[in-house]
């Protein structure tokens, strides 16, 4: 048996060498030195939408759009000499030339000295495909070694929408987090050190802070046991689980003041087991010395009770209301007589969504071993949140809060507290709604058609009657925009999107993925006769004239559709549909096709 070689490396003949960089989908342009594009590979040509003859033999880029202005964080400091050729539409291949030129000569003068010898420079551009399609790409300009220029094209419009999705959220979560008048926090349970607060280096739940020099509130110590129960519970916490503790701090002039955290585990070790805690911590030095005074004054209960600000209502443990105050009748829309002496579960028990109900989950039965809870003393303090419909027609959402009580003679009651939420509720819907829906046309967008494609699929394979997706691809949008501007093509889409809505069946779904691409999912389709219908409705219904304002337009779309009973995947019936699209376009347009 011949040895192995060490320390030497085969150089590959360029037959196999260009072998090696077609099968490897790799997109490449080879710009000779007279400033003529000279090879381009398949896998250029597939990012490009064009065929390879059509990108050889060009002395201008025609794909190229310029430097891209969405690319986030510059990943590259630009030579001022250089932008201009970079930035401009269409470049020329003798304009590229010149900057690779200008990096060599640079690379080899007295401002760059310690340059290594590979020559290269990375820019992000924006560029277009054929069919209109407009993608962000990072492209690696160097010379070739004779006196030409290598463009290496990878695709990035992925990566820098994510990336730029990611800047939005994170700027949300510190814009929400700066506002928050609560102490947000961190905690290293490896290190048994609180690692950040958004108000200040300090301690809790009894740990220290990082920094040794910062102030410390040393736990009550008759509270030292519950904080140390919270500390073990967070150490054994299941993923998702909420680990509260309420418990009195003090000052430095021995001051009493509660604190309630809410905690959970953001960070496990390689094995699994809890590294990181981040949670809430409130001041309810207030609430809980206001509770303490009801307790030890009836008349003073009373007051409060009655002028309270939040909802609130005394019931008894056989379920029947005893009281409430004006907060809650105004909140609920109701009168007095109306509530006293009604079940409190009609009040402040939770309402099960439709989710729920068909998840089987039973909401009644968790309300009532929280008030079991209560009563066993194994909970102080329990909260659920309810939806309500008022008789005025407006729907509301509060947050309850249930703590066990006495009444005046003694006897054990349950005090609920009804906070009003709809604001906040509206909010975090409006946050999801955003986040999986269009904002141009309000249809779902892509992450949202996904999902409930799958739902779909999951629903057909569980009762049968087929699943079908319709890929639908507007006809020569880029005209609509080119000729009369993006607010017409933007009026456009949204009458598309209302179009399409109008044929929806209970169940189906319609969605905006990208550009002049929609997606239809549809439920309960039995056989190919009934998506050919399906289809054929969809191109009756968008070819018709448009008004646009300025004009009237005659809308066409090249419709794919795909069907399956349940065993296909839902990337594998997109593609489908997809592909069916494409040969629509190929009949000619303005029809649809079957795959």
């Amino acid at each position: 048996m011949a040895a192995a070689r060490v320390g030497t490396s085969e150089v590959l003949p360029a037959d196999r060498l260009a072998s090696a960089v077609e099968n490897a989908g790799v997109a490449l342009l080879l710009i000779d030195a007279q400033g003529r594009t000279s090879h381009a590979t398949a896998g250029l040509a597939r990012v490009l939408g064009e065929p390879r003859a059509a990108l050889v033999g060009l002395d201008r880029l025609g794909w190229w759009l310029g430097l891209s202005l969405d690319a986030g964080d510059e990943r590259t400091v630009l030579d001022p000499a250089l932008r201009p050729s970079l930035s401009a539409a269409a470049p020329s291949g003798a304009d590229l030339l010149a900057v690779v030129q200008h990096l060599q000569e640079a690379q080899h003068s007295e401002k760059h000295p310690g340059t290594h010898p590979g020559v290269h420079l990375d820019v992000d551009v924006d560029l277009a495909r054929a069919d209109g399609q407009l993608l962000v790409a990072q492209v690696r300009l160097s010379p070739d070694g004779t006196g030409g220029v290598v463009l290496l094209v990878h695709d990035v419009t992925t990566d820098r929408a994510a990336a730029a999705n990611l800047r939005t959220l994170l700027a949300r979560q510190e814009a929400v987090i700066a506002a928050s008048p609560d102490t947000i926090y961190r905690i290293h349970l490896g290190q048994s050190v609180v690692e950040w607060t958004n108000t200040g280096a300090g301690s809790l739940l009894g740990l220290p802070p990082v920094e040794r020099d910062a102030p410390t509130a040393p736990v009550h110590p008759d509270d030292v046991p519950v904080v140390a129960r919270a500390v073990q519970a967070l150490r054994h916490a299941a993923p998702g689980e909420i680990v509260e503790c309420t418990y009195r701090v003090l000052g430095g002039h021995g001051e009493e003041s509660w604190v309630h955290t809410r905690s959970t585990v953001s960070d496990r070790t390689v094995a699994g087991a809890p590294l990181r805690v981040v949670g809430i911590a409130q001041d309810l030095t207030e609430t809980i010395t206001t509770m303490d005074a009801l307790a030890g004054s009836e008349r003073r209960f009373h007051e409060i009770f009655a002028r309270g600000p939040v909802g609130m209502l005394l019931f008894g443990l056989e379920g029947w209301v005893h009281e409430v105050n004006v907060a809650l009748c105004t909140f609920l829309e109701r009168d007095p007589a109306e509530l006293v002496g009604a079940l409190a579960a009609d009040v402040v028990d939770p309402v099960p969504s439709e989710a729920e109900l068909a998840a089987g989950q039973d909401a009644q039965a968790l309300a009532d071993a929280q008030l079991s809870a209560l009563v066993e003393g194994t909970e102080e303090v329990v909260h659920r949140e309810r939806r309500y419909e008022l008789p005025s027609g407006r729907v509301v959402w509060a947050q309850i809060t249930v703590s066990l009580t006495s009444t005046s003679t003694g006897e054990p009651a349950f005090l609920a507290f009804v906070e009003d939420i709809t604001a906040r509720k509206r909010e975090a819907e409006q946050l999801e709604h955003a986040a999986l829906h269009d904002p141009l046309t309000g249809l779902p967008n892509r992450a949202r058609a996904e999902d409930r494609l799958g739902t779909a699929l999951a629903r057909t394979q569980r009762r049968g009657g087929g699943c079908a997706v319709l890929f639908v691809d507007l006809d020569h949008f880029k005209e609509v925009n080119d000729t009369l501007g993006h607010a017409a093509g933007d009026t456009l889409l949204r009458d598309v999107a209302d179009r399409l809505r109008s044929l929806l069946r209970a169940g189906d779904t319609a969605a905006r993925i990208g550009g002049d691409e929609f997606v239809l999912v549809c439920e309960d389709v039995p056989d190919a006769q009934a998506l050919a219908a399906i289809a054929a409705r969809v191109c009756e219904r968008i070819t018709i004239p448009v008004d646009l304002g300025a004009r009237t337009v005659t809308v066409t779309a090249s419709v794919g559709a795909a069907r399956t009973d349940g065993a296909a995947a839902a990337d594998d019936l997109l593609r489908a549909a997809d592909r069916a699209m494409y040969r629509a376009k190929a009949a000619g347009r303005a029809c649809w096709r079957v795959d």
